[in-house]
Order: C-alpha cells, then structure tokens, then sequence
C-alpha cells in the first residue's frame, strides 16, 4: 500500500463526513481471504503501538494495592485494590460495567491470580485481562503507552476493525497509523490474503484504500 495514496483516499472520505458535535473515530476494516482466521497460524491477536497515536482520552484500568494503588489514582480514575477488586468479583453486573468503562488494564503482578480467578470470566471474553506492570514501574509512562496502542483480535468471520485515530488528525499521521498495523498483520497474515482495506469515519462514507 502507497502512502501517498492512502492519504488522498483519507483526505476523499473525511471531504465527504458530515460533520457532528463530536470528534468522529476513525477506523479501517480489513477483510481476508482464502484463508481460516479461526486456525491457530491465522488468528489474530496483536497489540500494535501506533506511531501518531490515537488521538483520544482513554480510561486505562488499574488494579493495585499499597505505593503503587496511591500514584496510579493519580492518573486514573479507575483504580481497584486488592479489597475492591475481592468485593467487586460478588457482583458481575458491577464487575461488567467496569470491564466496559476501561480500555485496558494494568495490575501489580501479585494480584493477577485473584484478577484471574475472580475477573477472568469478565475480562477474558472480552480480551481485557490486565498486563503486568511491577509495583516500582512509572505508571504514567506504561500508561500513556497504552492509551496510544491498539489490540486486534480476530474471530470466526474473516475480517477485523481497528481504531486508527480520529477524523481531526492530519491525514498523514493517519496514514503512518495505518501502514503500522497492516505491517503488523502482514508479519502474520500475507498480503495476498488481504482481500481488502476500507477506511472510514464513525459517520462518513466507507473509502476503499487498497484499490
């Protein structure tokens, strides 16, 4: 895929997006073929850090007790301790709407058993369960990374969408955003079984970028 290209196709769909009273997500589709994605060489399950990042505000979930429960509700304002976490794992329904209010989740490493065995059934399905981060590491950094990187994961139908900024970024960025997951995938998936790969604001037209 062109650079040059995919910039003039971004630039074609975000011309025609209606223009709403918020910041519109963009995204790409990808869509595979002559292949099972459900196979174990073929299934996805990648975390890519995107060079220009992701243009948005996410909540990034942490689970930690003592020094380390202190800084992080420093920057975030979903932080569990070890306590929390015991009394949430009662309620699935309070378990679920904090799994929906976090992107990602970071927690302190000795309390990945308990998040395992009490929020796995929440986190997991939803390919949530927390990265290990040790107590003493700067949690504003790992954070910040987090925030600019996405996971794609693939299921049963042949295809994937990933979130590759907003529709305000410069196309360019978008651009550099873009080629950084398909490098990704292709590391995995060859590009002749990339059947195609269509770009597209939350509400503007679908813009087909491999063509």
């Amino acid at each position: 895929m062109d650079k040059k290209e995919i910039v003039k196709r971004i630039k074609e769909g975000i011309k025609q997006t209606t223009k709403r009273k918020f910041t519109q997500s963009a995204d790409i589709s990808i869509n595979f073929k002559d292949i099972k994605i459900e196979s174990s060489e073929n299934k996805l399950n990648l975390t890519i850090l995107l060079p220009k990042g992701i243009n948005k505000d996410l909540n990034i979930g942490i689970f930690a007790d003592g020094d380390m429960n202190i800084r992080a509700k420093k920057i975030s304002n979903f932080v569990l301790s070890k306590a929390e976490l015991e009394e949430y794992a009662k309620n699935k329904r309070k378990m679920r709407k904090f799994a929906d209010s976090c992107y990602v989740f970071i927690a302190q490493p000795d309390l990945m058993p308990l998040i395992g065995k009490s929020w796995g059934i929440v986190l997991g399905p939803r390919g949530k369960m927390p990265q290990p981060v040790p107590p003493n590491a700067d949690i504003n950094t790992v954070v910040e990374k987090l925030k600019n990187t996405v996971r794609i994961r693939s299921k049963k139908n042949p295809t994937v969408q990933v979130p590759v900024g907003t529709e305000n970024m410069d196309a360019n960025d978008l651009a550099e955003n873009i080629l950084a997951v398909m490098t990704g995938i292709e590391r995995q998936i060859p590009e002749e079984k990339i059947k195609s790969v269509y770009f597209k604001t939350t509400m503007g037209p679908t813009v087909r970028l491999d063509a």
